[in-house]
Formats: C-alpha cells, structure tokens, sequence
C-alpha cells in the first residue's frame, strides 16, 4: 500500500499536474489537502480514482471542505470503507484484508487551531 500526501493550497494547477504525473500510477491511495474545489463543490480526478469526500461535505455547504482522499479504482470496493466523522477538514478510510484493519486519517489543520484534532 502505498500513499501519497500533499496540500495543493487550492491550486487547480498542482491537483491536474498531480493528476497527470506518470509516477502518480504507482500510488493507492492520495491524501490531499486543499484541494481545488470548483463552483458545484467538486474537486478534480479522473477514472483511476475513487473521490472521498469529509462526511459533511454535502451536509454543511457552508464550510468549505479541505480534506479529500483519492483511492485507486484498482483497489477493490470490497477492501475499504469510509469512517463517517463530523468535520469538513477530515476524511477517514479504513481497509481491511488478511492484515486485519488498517485505519488512514487524512486531516487539514491549519496550525492556529485545535478544532479538528
């Protein structure tokens, strides 16, 4: 398993060349902070990717979600969930296999508060 982490600080830019990177096939699993999210409230993938969104992303539209996690379509449905949890800042998968569990939180913070945590 192997997981990339980034901020993109918004930038559409860095999320499509993230995208577009040849190096980005040999990832499962992106943890993004900051994505580009467009006027619908979308961020930015392609078909290789399953797009997690924080649970309240749909919810509560007036806090702006800074936390996305990209999964491999490769990987199978079947191996992973993810863990609802209530703030715009943080999306929780867990996958499970022979190994057992293995729990991945992918948190913004913003570094002058301690909300999320």
């Amino acid at each position: 398993l192997k997981i990339w982490q980034q901020n993109l600080n918004t930038s559409l830019t860095a999320q499509e060349s993230l995208l577009n990177s040849p190096e980005i096939s040999q990832w499962d699993i992106l943890a993004i902070q900051e994505p580009h999210i467009n006027f619908l409230r979308n961020t930015r993938a392609n078909h290789h990717w399953h797009v997690l969104y924080p649970t309240h992303h749909l919810t509560h539209p007036q806090q702006r979600s800074r936390a996305v996690t990209l999964v491999r379509s490769q990987l199978d449905t079947n191996t992973w969930k993810q863990i609802p949890f209530p703030s715009s800042d943080v999306v929780i998968i867990q996958l499970t296999g022979t190994y057992g569990n293995c729990t991945i939180f992918n948190i913004y913070n913003d570094g002058e508060k301690q909300e999320t945590l």
